[in-house]
């Protein structure tokens, strides 16, 4: 058994989770990027000699069956230690124990994962102040098992480990292969399941966890390893029905939270999107289409709008069997994707495509038809829709009500890019010559700029409140080429527009500094004085965002809709109104955080909704608040960004004032390369089955306890006299523990399937010897096919092993192995 089968059957197949046993047993191999690589040569690859231990002891391959396992003693703790609280999560009791067996000399180290550099680390611990002071941290891959057996070979003295179900299970096989005993601390599975959803694998990994509508980033990027693109693209569309759109323009916080990141950027993903979903639009220009049938007696749904909100509304309520109709104002579907984003950066034939998909599943789209006196929910409701879900969008121009609004040439950015997108965009050189001013530096305005400079501008001028750094993401997106063209102004404030006497006109401008956050959390602007200066242009575009035009729907709904600051209030779990049974989700909503793929998050979870809604079922029940698919403050930019490899950053460098598609896009090979980056974060985590860490002393993770509080699990008999003297030294507060809560958790995950891998040869043959009973070398080498040899070489690895014995007496043409009896 090879490193390289330990890379085909563990690394490549996106299963090592980074706990570095593999490094600490074999000097040959090291951690690179958080992941096993050879330092210098395989032993048997080399030299021929086997041993295997970095496949053996991995934790994956030698997971097991969960079995049931009752534990001593179960309790709900809260530190009493109020530092401790104050930087520990779920209680502080991990910890509050930590710190407690170094102080008392319990233990002499412990080897726990500390924040360095923003990334979870593996230490080795002896401190009890350290153990407070890096308190916190979120668990990820650490290399905490690496650093165990670098500890066992170091010290005697008494040692414990903080870690994971999968890293306790590894511990375990270390005590008793070092013959150390070692206090394992086990957590709850890490995995971040706390509901259904996410204990089914669905989302796990930290890619899948930042995506609002929780697209299983890692599964998708794994199937495009494989070379399996439509695999991928389906997987894709499992959560999300617009991936080509997302590929373009999605706000990719997947890639935010990254594992590579701090060793390495992270993986390209939306560039790995729209690499695939390219691939399946090709392929789809030679296939036959194939429309979904209808489906009689369904029940009807009204959804208003064709936004990104509504039709993925439609197409997961399609999937459910019912009968949804979008009802579309405008003569084109697609809402601000049709009208407000550039060809540049949408091109048509793409939102064309996913649009035609949602409609072939037998989705129906009604245009000309908008909310309003002519079609209120009343009608709807006489009509036969059970249901109603408004997802209209922000078409209302929002201005700064400044003197000089409206002077000639001063535009709102809405009008002015659906203008140049419909009307009169072919006019090349409608601004040759001419500058332009931008009042607004968010997505948008730059949108406006990038149109302005394809139509003849020679320069545009970005005025924004924001500083810089919170300006970043934005910024990032912006063709450094393009960029040279426009010039921002930052922590800038515009007072008023005026017109000199050449009627150029000039935006009064002056700098500001962010006064401190009120008792609401706002933070004032102030003026710094002397700091007014004037920019003179030929053009001002106001690009400070969008509002909702309530007048048509308040006539639809009699007025009756509750609002709360000039957008629909909702649940924000289930997206319902006050008006049973009508809906509202994307940009109209309160807490909106106006993007696409939020507004998908929307239809997705809206869609739920209705479902529960029409079968008179709860709809709140074991449901959460997709927290990142609303606004809660100004974002914080990553702390690293993912890269084009060198051919394809060279291919958007060359200036083209064109309507054409801006970035370029991978082909086969770069997508393989930057695929194979991928870790496949958690992918084993949808696999194995032991929620609690049977293998440790005690267990600790948050659920069963109510919020502040955490479950303690212990296993052993030396774990409970350490947790139980921990609490007669007054350490803790005592609560509450629902077994009930604890107990499904432990039984949902138990429930799944087992990872299996190819038998090695030794596992044949002692599976052989195991079933048949005993054998030859001759009978095992013709039952299971492998050579005379191997079978020989393997039968006896596994007597110096004390698995197999062997009879080899005088007259007996072959030995017999057998398995040793206890």
């Amino acid at each position: 058994m090879s490193f390289e089968l330990l890379r085909e059957e563990i690394v490549d197949a996106g299963l090592c989770q980074g706990c570095g046993l593999c490094a600490g047993s074999c000097k040959h191999v090291e951690m690179d990027v958080r992941r096993p690589t050879l330092k210098d040569y395989c032993i048997l690859e080399r030299d021929g000699q086997d041993c295997g231990k970095c496949y053996q002891n991995c934790p994956q391959v030698i997971q097991k069956k969960f079995k049931e396992k009752q534990p001593l003693a179960i309790y709900s703790l809260r530190s009493k230690d109020p530092e401790i609280l104050d930087k520990a999560s779920s209680g502080g009791f991990v910890t509050t124990f930590a710190k407690e067996l170094l102080e008392n000399k319990s233990l002499k180290e412990i080897v726990m994962v500390q924040e360095e550099d923003e990334k979870p680390t593996a230490e080795i611990v002896s401190d009890p102040n350290e153990v407070v002071q890096k308190a916190g941290v979120i668990y990820g891959r650490s290399g905490v098992l690496q650093r165990l057996v670098e500890l066992t070979g170091e010290t005697f003295d008494p040692i414990g480990i903080v870690g994971v179900p999968c890293e306790m299970r590894g511990a375990a096989e270390l005590e008793e292969d070092m013959n150390r005993e070692i206090l394992k601390i086990g957590l709850f599975c890490s995995s971040q399941m706390r509901t259904e959803q996410t204990d089914k694998g669905l989302v796990c990994s930290p890619c899948c966890n930042g995506c609002p509508s929780g697209v299983n980033a890692q599964g998708y990027i794994s199937l495009i390893r494989q070379g399996k693109y439509q695999d991928a693209v389906d997987l894709i569309r499992e959560n999300n029905p617009l991936p080509s759109i997302c590929g373009r323009i999605c706000t990719n916080e997947c890639e935010h939270g990254c594992t590579l990141i701090g060793d390495d950027h992270p993986v390209a993903i939306r560039e790995l999107k729209k690499f695939v979903t390219e691939w399946e639009i090709e392929r789809a220009k030679n296939a036959s289409k194939t429309k979904t049938k209808s489906i009689k007696n369904a029940k009807k749904i009204a959804i208003i709008g064709s936004g990104p909100a509504g039709l993925t509304a439609a197409f997961f309520l399609r999937r459910m069997g019912y009968a949804p109709t979008i009802f579309e104002k405008t003569d084109q579907t697609g809402g601000m994707l049709r009208f407000g984003v550039p060809q540049f950066r949408l091109p048509n034939y793409v939102l064309d495509y996913d649009v035609g998909r949602i409609i072939d599943s037998g989705v129906k789209i009604i245009l000309n038809k908008p909310l309003g006196p002519e079609m209120t929910i009343d009608n709807l409701k006489k009509d036969g829709f059970e249901a109603i879900f408004i997802a209209t969008g922000q078409y209302k121009p929002r201005t700064l009500h400044l003197e000089g609004e409206n002077l000639p040439n001063v535009h709102v950015a809405i009008s002015f890019l659906m203008d140049r997108k419909y009307r009169y965009w072919e006019n090349k050189e409608e601004f040759k010559g001419k500058t332009l001013g931008i009042i607004g530096g968010g997505a948008v305005a730059v949108d406006v700029a990038q149109t302005a400079l394809r139509l003849g501008a020679d320069k545009v001028h970005l005025v924004d409140i924001m500083s810089q750094e919170q300006l970043e993401l934005v910024l990032r997106d912006i063709p450094e080429n393009e960029m040279d063209f426009m010039e921002y102004h930052f922590k800038t404030s515009t007072s008023k527009i005026t017109q000199n006497k050449e009627e150029k006109l000039i935006l009064n401008c002056y700098n500001i500094e962010w006064g401190n956050p009120d008792e609401n959390g706002r933070s004032p602007l102030n003026k710094i004085e002397g700091s007014d200066y004037e920019i003179p242009v030929d053009f001002i575009v106001i690009a400070v965002g969008q509002a909702v035009d309530f007048e048509q729907i308040d006539a639809a709904t009699n007025n009756k809709l509750e609002k709360e600051r000039n957008r629909i209030r909702v649940n924000e779990i289930t997206f319902e109104t006050n008006i049973p049974g009508v809906f509202a989700g994307g940009d109209i909503i309160s807490n909106s955080k106006a993007v696409a793929i939020a507004a998908i998050a929307h239809g997705k979870e809206t869609a739920f909704s209705i479902d529960r809604y029409l079968k008179g079922e709860s709809l709140m029940e074991g449901r959460f608040k997709i927290e990142n698919s609303f606004f809660t403050g100004p974002k914080k930019p990553p702390k690293d960004y993912s890269l084009k490899p060198e051919t394809l950053d060279a291919a958007t460098e060359e200036i083209s004032w064109s309507f054409e598609e801006i970035d370029k896009m991978f082909n086969e090979d770069m997508a393989l390369q930057e695929a194979r980056r991928c870790l496949s974060c958690n992918h084993f985590c949808t696999h194995c089955q032991d929620f609690p860490a049977i293998y440790s002393d005690l267990t600790a993770g948050e659920v069963g306890s109510k919020n502040g509080y955490t479950t303690v699990v212990v296993w052993t008999e030396r774990g409970k006299a350490l947790v139980e003297e921990a609490i007669e030294k007054g350490l803790f507060e005592q609560g509450k523990v629902d077994e009930e809560e604890l107990r499904n958790a432990i039984n949902l995950k138990s429930k799944r399937e087992l990872m299996n891998f190819e038998k090695t040869p030794r596992q044949q043959v002692l599976d052989y010897i195991t079933l048949q009973g005993s054998s030859t070398i001759s009978d095992i080498s013709r039952s299971i096919g492998i050579e005379p040899k191997k079978a020989r070489y393997e039968a006896l690895r596994l007597v110096q092993l004390m698995e197999l014995e062997m009879k080899a007496e005088p007259g007996m043409e072959e030995p017999i192995f057998s398995i040793i009896c206890d």
